[in-house]
């Protein structure tokens, strides 16, 4: 699938999910739905951050603001989806948390398809986009089925996710000063 027709098909599911919270009455199906928009507003800003926006950086070296713009959405995105996961639904601020992830993935989803998309469309062929396209939906799907940690990086070298990269942070070698052993827990 054509990389820009997955990532506004999943604008699109991604704001009907969001008008589906903003209906549901039962608190507890508001609060699975929630998780489940948090963890796809990552994944969709996680996939277009190191698949299309490296290959978009590439094509657009006069004009990159509008490649800052959208990381800056982004931003915002997640900051919005962290703070309405963390707001329980009954609370009070819940319906305006909500409605500002709404407003702030609109505005995303708006200048991504009126200015990056198009500028994406005529710098790259339609079989990159393909290309761009088949990474993205694996890379979305692996993310939404493991959920790998928000710091975790999603490509090796051969571009695909290393085999346990949800595991990465427990791997890593406690810093120690030089001429020191392995500590002990707890020390």
């Amino acid at each position: 699938m054509d990389a820009l027709d997955l990532l506004e098909q999943q604008h699109l599911e991604l704001s009907a999910l969001m008008a589906r919270i903003a209906a549901e009455p039962s608190p507890g199906l508001r609060t699975s739905m929630v998780a489940q928009l948090s963890r796809m507003i990552d994944a969709h800003v996680r996939i277009e951050e190191t698949y299309l926006y490296p290959v978009c950086a590439e094509r657009m070296a006069g004009d990159r603001k509008p490649l800052h713009d959208a990381y800056e959405k982004h931003g915002l995105a997640r900051f919005a989806a962290d703070n309405l996961l963390r707001t329980r639904v009954t609370d009070v601020r819940f319906e305006a948390r909500l409605r500002l992830l709404r407003d702030v993935f609109a505005h995303h989803a708006d200048e991504e398809e009126g200015i990056l998309f198009p500028k994406a469309k005529r710098g790259l062929t339609d079989e990159q986009l393909d290309v761009i396209g088949s990474d993205l939906e694996r890379a979305y799907e692996v993310l939404l089925r493991v959920g790998v940690p928000a710091g975790a990086p999603l490509r090796s070298q051969r571009g695909w996710p290393r085999r346990g990269a949800h595991t990465a942070r427990a791997a890593r070698p406690v810093s120690r000063r030089r001429g020191e052993g392995p500590r002990a827990r707890g020390c």
